[in-house]
């Protein structure tokens, strides 16, 4: 019976809290932060912010805003995974 609840909770909850309504909610949360809004209204990485697989991957769990929020080494490897998401995408044959 418990399993059952158990069960259907989690259905209700990813109908409700689908991957890019995370992403929406967890980009909200950063963007209190001004380093994180300074990369976001940049337009060279608004676009990567919300449309590369592996950033959106990234933004998209819970546990990494928290590093975001809290943790300045994890700040530098997101901005430095970021960059070279960019390079990548600009240097596109």
């Amino acid at each position: 019976m418990v399993e059952f609840i158990m069960e259907i909770a989690i259905e209700i909850s990813s109908y409700f809290f689908t991957p890019k309504k995370r992403l929406e909610k967890n980009i909200r949360l950063l963007k209190k932060d001004q380093w994180f809004a300074e990369l976001e209204d940049d337009f060279r990485y608004n676009h990567l912010i919300w449309n590369n697989r592996k950033i959106t991957r990234y933004l998209g769990l819970p546990n990494n805003v928290e590093k975001l929020i809290k943790d300045d080494d994890e700040k530098a490897k997101f901005k430095k995974l970021l960059t070279y998401e960019h390079v990548k995408f600009i240097t596109l044959p």
